[in-house]
């Protein structure tokens, strides 16, 4: 389910952070951070408050930082002395001419150093880093909030259209079946006078096998059972529901097709692997 969330936090001693969240589907748990240097550590209690109130989807979590002092540049002068006494030795040593530049001792080791970024973050930027996520994460669950609620609705007009289509598949069922079994007793006088008895009651299992399709309405309407209330709130983890019982319908439905060949219960059956495929779309997108 895709959202996005987005808060900005002073810091007490001047200075912000900005927290930018996004999300979109994904069938499991993926959460990335893009912190600056100097906040990494504050990465797993973020990914932990995360967990705690998204369930599903790839989250993306930006991290921005304004008015922190940055690391300066310090010169080692005594450093760079030493180095300059050093070549000027080794020029009369070895009699070789030429001028020492600022160019050449500032590209020696240690002249320059940069301190390096600290390990642990500062204690006065930890809480406004927390603020800002808690604050980011509200506005994005309240977006995704909104989202499942159409999400809902729209998942409840496929149940919905699903089920008028299996009522109108069960009572079409029977004038099929009538008309198989016309067609089955044609071929068994046909061959009655060349099969045994045995060969007839292989054929008669058969036609009641390839016909009777009661177990798959009646598996169709369990499911869309369970999907109604899946969709209602009703699953601890309604997306992954949603998407197995959507593969479900999907393998009684095409056992309908096979099982009853006739051109009103195929367009029937059509329609709901139309209706079927829209569900296992959405279910990506349920939390």
């Amino acid at each position: 389910m895709t959202g996005f969330g987005r808060a900005q936090v002073p810091v007490p001693s001047g200075g912000r952070v900005v927290v930018e969240i996004h999300t979109v589907n994904h069938r499991f748990l993926d959460v990335e951070c893009r912190f600056p240097e100097g906040f990494l550590s504050l990465e797993e209690p973020v990914r932990a408050m995360t967990a705690q109130q998204i369930r599903r989807g790839r989250v993306k979590i930006s991290l921005s930082v304004k008015g922190k002092k940055k690391p300066s540049v310090v010169f080692q002068t005594d450093v760079a002395r030493q180095y300059l006494a050093q070549i000027r030795v080794l020029q009369r040593q070895l009699k070789v001419p030429g001028d020492v530049t600022m160019n050449l001792l500032l590209g020696l080791p240690q002249v320059v150093a940069v301190p390096q970024a600290e390990e642990l973050v500062p204690s006065e930027w930890v809480d406004p880093v927390k603020k800002g996520v808690r604050a980011a994460l509200g506005q994005l669950v309240h977006m995704r909030r909104q989202e499942g609620q159409r999400l809902q609705k729209l998942l409840s007009e496929i149940v919905r259209a699903m089920g008028t289509l299996n009522a109108q598949v069960r009572r079409r069922a029977p004038v099929v079946q009538k008309e198989l079994a016309a067609r089955w007793r044609r071929r068994i006088q046909a061959m009655a006078s060349e099969a045994d008895s045995k060969t007839v009651a292989m054929q008669a299992a058969a036609f009641v096998q390839e016909t009777d399709v009661r177990e798959e309405l009646d598996r169709i309407d369990s499911h869309l059972v369970a999907l109604r209330q899946a969709v209602a709130g009703g699953a601890e983890n309604p997306g992954r529901t949603v998407d197995f019982l959507a593969q479900e319908l999907h393998r009684e439905v095409n056992t309908l097709g096979s099982k009853l060949r006739e051109g009103t219960i195929l367009q029937r059956v059509v329609e709901m692997k139309g209706l079927v495929e829209k569900l296992r779309e959405q279910a990506a997108n349920v939390e």
